[in-house]
């Protein structure tokens, strides 16, 4: 089989045409639930940078809290020494004591500074805390705006698919059987494309499906009304379109 001649021609080039708008449809709309979860991903980002921020404020906060704690222990280890001091009578016990209160004091003046720079640490983790924050809410908002649109999209995707359906079983209804089976088997095959037109390009056509140029006997058949060529390399049937359309 080289040519197929017959007036529903036209009406299987358009259903081609039908059919191929139907997959770009259904790419788009397959590709709705991976455009939000990427969406979610990049708001889940944001999320985890702001609670490594908090996390970081909080441990600050903690090791403020328990330089602090040491420091009263220290105060208070002070005062106990100072206290024995009232009491002893031997002097190298006076002196031990002595170097007692020293290191406590010495151990409190260093967490004193340990303290003043977790507090200069602090006003940092908290200024970048807030930072995160406002970031987080911003693209939280963004997010679920674009989020809402591409759902909305996907509807629209949804009921367009629905309606080219219709439109597709009607106009496979109206071709005859034999030339449907010729054609989904070919489609089957074929990637989804059973009837291609060709393309013309320095006065030369070629299939619009492989792309092998044709022979001039060949470019001749394909512009002859209601006429399908098949193309020798992919066996696609071929058709001129503004043979075939006027245009």
């Amino acid at each position: 089989m080289e040519n197929i001649k017959t007036d529903e021609a036209g009406a299987l080039a358009s259903l081609q045409k039908k059919d191929t708008a139907i997959a770009a449809l259904s790419a788009q709309a397959a590709a709705v639930p991976g455009r939000i979860k990427a969406l979610e991903a990049a708001l889940m980002s944001r999320k985890a940078a702001l609670l490594a921020g908090r996390e970081a404020l909080a441990t600050l906060q903690l090791r403020k809290k328990d330089a602090e704690l040491k420091i009263a222990e220290a105060d208070e280890a002070v005062r106990k020494h100072q206290r024995e001091l009232n009491m002893v009578k031997d002097n190298d016990a006076f002196k031990a004591l002595l170097s007692e209160i020293e290191g406590d004091k010495a151990a409190k003046d260093g967490l004193e500074t340990e303290v003043l720079g977790l507090l200069d640490e602090m006003d940092k983790a908290a200024a970048r805390e807030k930072e995160l924050a406002a970031e987080f809410a911003a693209e939280e908002a963004k997010e679920k705006a674009e989020a809402a649109a591409v759902a909305e999209e996907g509807r629209a995707l949804a009921a367009k698919l629905d309606e080219a359906r219709a439109a597709r079983e009607k106009a496979a209804a109206a071709i005859s059987p034999a030339l449907m089976e010729t054609y989904e088997a070919l489609r089957a095959s074929r990637a989804g494309v059973a009837v291609a037109a060709v393309s013309e390009a320095g006065g030369r056509m070629s299939c619009g499906g492989c792309h092998m140029a044709l022979t001039p006997q060949k470019a001749l058949d394909v512009t002859k009304p209601g006429t399908l060529v098949v193309c020798p390399d992919c066996r696609r049937l071929m058709y001129h379109e503004k043979t075939l359309f006027g245009k």
